[in-house]
């Protein structure tokens, strides 16, 4: 609005200059021609400025409405940010005149979780030295079963390496020959039998 009246303020007395210019123009027209001059720069000069402010006054009164908007926005945040600042000194306050006591909760519950921890560590060691009994105790089972295979193994294996010594001490090449015989005997008489059925 004050931009208009003074836009319209501006155009009347650019008329009543333009009007006037040329009849002082007329009157002194060689003496005079830097008045002249200087006229015609005072006319382009208020064209331009009421030209300027004629087309800027709208985008110019919007940008001043958006910045008292976000201004009166950071006022009330800060004032909100004030007022919960203002709480907040209000509980560090309650909270510091209670330190000592929230010390010494703090304390007794460190020293409960310690406790705690420490039944917990006992009966986890409690735990591990169990299992390794049990893994100990299978061990030695299993070594126990290996060396009672492999002392079945080297008493049998003894057992055939005596027999074998005593059955060659007592098979003379003569009993070796008469057993060779029966068992020759047995197959042909064996055979007789299978064939003739």
């Amino acid at each position: 609005m004050r931009a208009q009246v003074l836009a319209r303020k501006g155009l009347t007395f650019l008329i009543s200059i333009i009007s006037v210019a040329p009849l002082a123009l007329a009157e002194e027209s060689n003496s005079h021609s830097n008045l002249s001059t200087f006229i015609g720069q005072l006319i382009n000069f208020l064209v331009l400025f009421g030209g300027l402010a004629y087309f800027l006054k709208k985008p110019i009164d919007d940008y001043l409405k958006k910045k008292s908007e976000q201004i009166a926005e950071l006022l009330k945040k800060s004032e909100e940010n004030k007022i919960e600042s203002a709480k907040k000194l209000e509980e560090i306050k309650v909270r510091l005149g209670r330190l000592d006591e929230e010390i010494k909760k703090m304390k007794e519950q460190a020293s409960a979780e310690a406790w705690k921890e420490k039944e917990r560590i006992r009966t986890e060691a409690q735990q591990e030295a169990e299992r390794l009994k049990k893994l100990a105790s299978e061990e030695i089972n299993s070594l126990v079963r290996a060396s009672i295979q492999e002392l079945k193994a080297y008493t049998i294996e003894l057992s055939v390496a005596l027999t074998e010594q005593k059955i060659k001490e007592k098979l003379s090449p003569e009993l070796h020959r008469k057993m060779i015989k029966k068992a020759i005997d047995n197959l042909r008489t064996f055979y007789e039998s299978s064939v003739g059925n």
